[in-house]
């Protein structure tokens, strides 16, 4: 696979990894350099508030290597730094080399308190509550997209720009809300910790949460997310394949790509590249490490978001 991709974008970033002998952490950590050299390169030649917004929404790649670090910690195991998306200098606004040394999960939530991210500790007692990892990542999205990303919006130039960030923001709470829902946590914990939707009512958000795991297709209905339904409640089935993660990102892929379309011409498009990005990458590091584990292509391929 490393020589078939050396015709390709990825060439640069290969440099140096074994061909006869690439292991699956070289071979992904090579992806995420090509990804992040893509995307950061946007941030150099893009104008005045563009510019801004884009800084903050490629923050997008520093709050999944936080919540690499704080899954390894959760469990028990040591930070494989070479796992992590190798972030650029100046734009890594969390300390991960601090925080991957903390010595516990809290001390590692600690070293974010000078951060746009130090609002995660709040959730400290409900994870320790419940002892589930999800909800330390919801509140990771929930500072990302309110304390990062949603400042950022007003320089944006295009009305295109809100309209898919909201519709990540709306599905990255339907996310946590059916993930943490279906792992026992109250309607009102799942509320607080989630990430405040846009493009839901108060009432609909309401609903959602409060509603049990087998009427989500009824409580969607009615939203701009109704053809969700059905897909989440199977996302959930123990003896589905299928991952809730999976699910979200092709929804989000379907509609990301449905804005490039209405907005060919605006930062709208610059987006959805990044998104596409971030998917490729995404999908070579599920290839590459499903064949190191020698995993069937038919395993390999419910993992991928094509």
């Amino acid at each position: 696979m490393a020589d078939y991709l050396m015709g390709s974008d990825y060439a640069s970033s290969l440099e140096g990894v074994s061909t006869e002998y690439p292991s699956a952490p070289r071979l992904s950590r090579a992806f995420y350099s090509c990804m992040v050299s893509r995307c950061y390169r946007l941030v150099g030649i893009a104008p005045g508030g563009s510019k801004k917004f884009l800084e903050a929404y490629l923050d997008r790649f520093l709050v999944e290597d936080m919540k690499r670090i704080l899954r390894a910690k959760h469990a028990g195991a040591v930070v494989d730094r070479g796992s992590l998306i190798p972030i650029p200098t100046g734009y890594d606004h969390a300390d991960l080399q601090a925080m991957s040394a903390a010595p516990t999960l809290q001390d590692a939530v600690k070293s974010l308190e000078k951060t746009s991210y130090r609002r995660v500790a709040d959730f400290m007692d409900l994870y320790q509550k419940h002892d589930i990892i999800s909800v330390l990542e919801a509140s990771l999205d929930r500072a990302y997209f309110d304390s990062v990303v949603r400042p950022s919006l007003d320089g944006a130039p295009s009305s295109g720009v809100k309209e898919m960030v909201g519709m990540e923001m709306d599905l990255a709470s339907i996310k946590a809300t059916v993930d943490l829902r279906a792992r026992g946590l109250a309607s009102d914990e799942v509320v607080s910790v989630s990430v405040t939707p846009v493009g839901l009512t108060v009432d609909e958000v309401a609903r959602i949460s409060d509603a049990s795991l087998e009427s989500m297709p009824k409580n969607l209905s009615r939203t701009p997310y109704a053809d969700l339904g059905e897909l989440l409640q199977n996302a959930i089935d123990p003896t589905n394949e299928e991952s809730l993660d999976r699910v979200m990102r092709l929804e989000i892929q379907r509609r990301t790509r449905r804005f490039m379309f209405l907005y060919a011409l605006t930062l709208g498009y610059v987006l959805g590249y990044v998104r596409d990005a971030e998917t490729e990458a995404q999908n070579l590091v599920s290839v590459v490490t499903g064949k190191e584990l020698g995993l069937s292509d038919s395993k390999i391929e419910v993992a991928l978001c094509v």
